[in-house]
């Protein structure tokens, strides 16, 4: 009996998985390529950076900003330094110096954390767009003004643009790229079927009316994460979902560094599975669920296998049903952001999927994380 339960259980699951994922993707392919025809900076952008212990970093980024096809005239880059231990500050305060050309400005969080860090950034910032990134990234010459096209051209409250690892190193650093890969894909998927609910800070852009409208009521204050998702789900509640769009465009793709081992890897999923806890849009929190939901019912499978050793076929083949959902996608947006090499670890990646979904997700919920030599809030 409880293994009947248990198989119609997981098969309605998964029917809920399948009609997500159409959703999701049909949401992918209804992304029109962004072109962008900007010819003149008319915007004045600030950057904003929460920087916290990026001495290895912060100069390849810096470099990047200053070398943007965009007049320096027309745009400010802001580094707020959450407290570093490290030369972080020394660096920034010497970059500025040698380039009086490019506005460098840098200020000391007075509060701990990075969000709180963003807000006092922004706060100062004087640009009609506020762009954010993080001191470990890297981007192209034409970052700014892809952004700055579309938003001429579109007029969103908010901007989720691409972002990927680059540098992976070994089949460990590949799996976790494939990992933020369709987390990537799947954000850009929702926010094309006009159900934003997840993009990365380390490439945003919003207006500094709309944060200002956002912020004073986000929710998610009490978790030392969720910068990103939080003002999204905000400024979606104020300007609706079609104020949030995805730029697909590959100029506009920022590049960052996998984590640079599994324990890294596992303390970043478990920091960004703590946001879920305080989601209040629907489609936030219905995507989160059946996804956990499926993968438990999956997992659950393979551990019955060591009761009774035919599981362990029931285990394979929703695994393989599972990556034939998520193919589609995953095709697409690696060959948008060039990174179909990936595609060869899909299938091993596809089998430990649903034990490394549950061993991430749960612990989120009762345990504090540690990030940069600091422990997250509950």
């Amino acid at each position: 009996m409880a293994t009947e339960y248990l198989m119609w259980t997981l098969v309605f699951a998964m029917m809920l998985y399948m009609l997500l994922l159409i959703v999701i993707t049909w949401g992918w392919f209804s992304l029109k390529y962004f072109n962008s025809h900007e010819t003149a900076p008319q915007i004045l952008l600030s950057v904003v950076v929460a920087v916290r212990n990026e001495e290895s970093n912060i100069g390849l980024l810096l470099k990047d900003l200053m070398n943007q096809n965009y007049s320096n005239d027309f745009y400010e880059i802001i580094i707020v330094d959450d407290h570093s231990e490290d030369s972080t500050r020394t660096i920034v305060i010497n970059i500025s110096e040698e380039n009086p050309q490019c506005s460098i400005r840098l200020i000391q969080a007075k509060s701990n954390g990075k969000k709180a860090a963003l807000a006092e950034g922004i706060d100062t910032a004087t640009g009609e767009l506020i762009v954010t990134t993080d001191g470990d990234c890297t981007m192209g010459a034409e970052w700014l003004t892809s952004i700055v096209g579309f938003y001429k051209e579109q007029k969103p409250a908010l901007i989720i643009a691409p972002v990927v690892y680059q540098n992976e190193r070994g089949i460990l650093q590949k799996l976790f790229s494939l990992d933020f890969v369709s987390l990537v894909a799947s954000g850009a998927g929702s926010a094309g079927a006009r159900l934003p609910f997840m993009g990365n800070g380390a490439n945003l852009a919003f207006t500094k009316q709309a944060w200002q409208r956002a912020i004073s009521g986000q929710s998610g204050d009490s978790l030392a994460s969720g910068d990103d998702v939080f003002l999204i789900h905000r400024i979606a509640r104020i300007f609706g979902n079609k104020s949030i769009q995805f730029l697909k465009n590959t100029s506009a793709v920022v590049r960052t560094n996998p984590p640079a081992s599994f324990r890294d890897f596992f303390q970043q999923r478990i920091r960004w599975a703590s946001k879920a806890k305080a989601y209040k849009s629907p489609w936030a929190i219905f995507v989160p669920v059946v996804v956990l939901a499926v993968n438990f019912l999956i997992a659950l499978t393979f551990f019955a296998g060591f009761y009774k050793a035919w599981f362990f076929i029931i285990y394979g083949l929703f695994v393989v049903l599972k990556l034939l959902i998520d193919l589609p996608l995953l095709v697409e947006f690696t060959g948008f952001v060039n990174k179909r090499n990936l595609l060869i670890l899909s299938f091993p990646f596809a089998l430990i999927y649903p034990l490394y979904i549950v061993i991430a997700a749960f612990p989120a919920m009762f345990f504090r994380f540690e990030w940069k030599g600091r422990k997250g809030l509950k």
